[in-house]
């Protein structure tokens, strides 16, 4: 989660760096296969973390090395071994293909793609030069899985795989399908924007931090007009997505929508989901907080999101948002929806948060759920 992502203010041709990762092992890695028998589908979200501080133009800025982004990349598979799912939908997976690429060659399953946020680029020629960042769907093999269609959400100017130009935050849904003891399964992965909720608690934060800190009225009224526009984002793109969800998918077909919302479900955004008959797929079997973005317990998060709040910011809405991303959150989902109803979800927990290597994968722990689908 970062909020009021920024690709870049001003464009300048740069020279182009390939990025390839190298193979690690590929076929010691292969999850272990099962029959679906039992019609019970597992499912996993995972927002992967680009490791990127979203600040440049020629290039973004990388919060880690090398190393260390190998070492979550092989924290990630460990994790993804423990649970053994049939379906992995990935957020900021970057750079693409590279990454998608690799991953489903390590897991031996088939995948769907698409980039969903490159500033200006030519096949793998433009700026910035590390940044071409999506969402993925992997299947196991057996399984079919046929992309169907993507969905530019918000973000301006244009973004396929291979050519974008866009100079600000841009979202996408990503749908694909599979077969499941013999029916269509269909399947979606989004990553919306990211901000602080617009919420009577924020609001109030936001006043006593301009009175503690001596932040101009003109500061405060910019603050709250930010909160309300990204919020209206966020809305903007729930609304998109599901309308776009029901031109793909045949009414009555199962359906399972996952991803980062960057939004809490109780949010209005989220509520207009629950509205149109999807159901949160955590929320149906515990009453657990299941916190998927963690500063208590995230490594990731703890060695680089952590600043002091305890200083006047470059301005109010930031401050705003350093509190934000210390609070323990619950932002990934597994939605189900269409023909599944709440009762469909066997069990659902959080997922993706074992430390391996003295590291997290991510910055986000994921979701997983077990669906029956009859």
């Amino acid at each position: 989660m970062i909020f009021g992502k920024s690709v870049f203010g001003s464009m300048v041709m740069g020279i182009v760096v390939t990025m390839v990762i190298s193979c690690m092992g590929c076929r010691d890695n292969v999850v272990t296969s099962r029959d679906n028998e039992s019609g019970i589908l597992k499912v996993m979200t995972i927002n992967v973390w680009s490791g990127l501080d979203y600040e440049g133009t020629l290039t973004m800025g990388e919060y880690e090395t090398e190393e260390r982004r190998m070492k979550r990349y092989r924290a990630l598979l460990e994790n993804i071994h423990r649970v053994s799912p049939d379906v992995i939908a990935v957020n900021e997976a970057n750079y693409l293909p590279d990454y998608v690429e690799k991953l489903a060659e390590d897991l031996d399953y088939d995948y769907i793609y698409n980039v969903g946020i490159a500033g200006l680029q030519v096949f793998r020629l433009g700026i910035p030069w590390n940044l071409k960042e999506g969402d993925a769907i992997l299947a196991r093999k057996t399984l079919g899985l046929t992309k169907i269609g993507r969905k530019q959400l918000s973000g301006g100017g244009f973004i396929w795989n291979n050519l974008s130009f866009h100079t600000s935050d841009a979202t996408q849904v990503l749908v694909g399908r599979i077969t499941w003891n013999t029916q269509p399964v269909y399947l979606a992965v989004t990553h919306w924007h990211a901000s602080p909720g617009d919420t009577p608690r924020n609001k109030e934060l936001l006043k006593k931090l301009k009175e503690k800190w001596d932040y101009s009225d003109a500061e405060y009224n910019e603050a709250i007009s930010s909160l309300e526009r990204d919020n209206k984002w966020r809305m903007d793109e729930s609304e998109i997505m599901s309308g776009y969800i029901k031109t793909v998918v045949p009414p009555g077909k199962p359906v399972i929508l996952m991803g980062d919302f960057n939004a809490s479900i109780e949010s209005p955004e989220m509520q207009y989901l629950l509205n149109r008959g999807y159901s949160d797929s955590f929320s149906n079997v515990t009453g657990k907080p299941g916190y998927t973005w963690d500063p208590l317990r995230n490594i990731n998060i703890q060695e680089y999101y952590t600043e002091n709040i305890e200083k006047k910011f470059k301005d109010l809405y930031a401050h705003l948002n350093q509190y934000n991303e210390m609070e323990r959150q619950r932002i990934d989902f597994v939605l189900v929806g269409g023909s599944l109803s709440k009762e469909s979800v066997v069990e659902s927990s959080v997922c993706t948060d074992n430390v391996h290597e003295d590291v997290h994968p991510s910055d986000h722990f994921g979701v997983c759920a077990d669906i029956l689908i009859k």
